[in-house]
């Protein structure tokens, strides 16, 4: 049960992104450059229900992928302090997903109250946890990638540097989302093989 919760790790960024696009391709003339994703579950959006379903759809594999996350890290780990932590901060992105869907923008609760930043510290978490295993170097190496990578352009989006104007909020929110996103997949699937193999092994 553990494996097949992280598995859905694999479909959350799926969903999220699936969203977008074709939530974009039922939007006419929307600007993936200028335009915030969230306009696409917009009133303003001709069919806002494929993105606020889409995401509402990835919020929930989230928040189960999260409890498979703490589980399956504390059993490679033998801690239980960063894997619960990795794992609660990828489900309350999953919540702030579910938020987001259900009541589209300009409503407050759009942005989940906050609770999405959580997925700037997960991979930390998912790194910390994971110390002492010499054999997943390579994961570890691309967690602390995506923390710079993503610390990096959250910062920018929220305004250091000046780098972001309306003119283009859209390509960086794009580049944002993909540097804090799609890792949880990549990381759900390497789990997900070394808890294949420990078991392998055990038998």
């Amino acid at each position: 049960m553990d494996r097949w919760l992280l598995r859905l790790g694999i479909a959350a960024p799926v969903l999220y992104l699936g969203a977008v696009i074709v939530g974009s391709l039922f939007y006419p003339g929307y600007s993936h450059v200028t335009q915030y994703a969230s306009e696409l579950g917009s009133a303003s959006a001709a069919r806002p229900e494929i993105f606020n379903y889409g995401i509402i759809s990835a919020g929930v594999c989230a928040i189960l992928a999260g409890l498979g996350f703490a589980l399956v890290l504390r059993a490679l780990s033998k801690g239980w302090i960063f894997s619960s932590l990795a794992g609660l901060s990828i489900s309350l992105w999953g919540a702030s997903m579910i938020m987001g869907g259900m009541f589209p923008m300009p409503d407050e609760r759009h942005g989940g109250f906050g609770l999405g930043m959580a997925i700037q510290v997960a991979p930390l978490l998912v790194f910390l946890a994971l110390t002492g295993r010499a054999q997943m170097t390579g994961l570890k190496t691309f967690l602390l990638l995506i923390l710079l990578a993503s610390g990096a352009l959250f910062a920018i989006m929220m305004g250091v540097g000046g780098l972001v104007h309306r003119a283009d909020v859209g390509l960086w929110q794009r580049a944002y989302a993909l540097s804090s996103i799609p890792w949880i997949a990549v990381a759900a699937l390497c789990l997900d093989q070394a808890m294949g193999r420990r078991r392998a092994a055990a038998a």
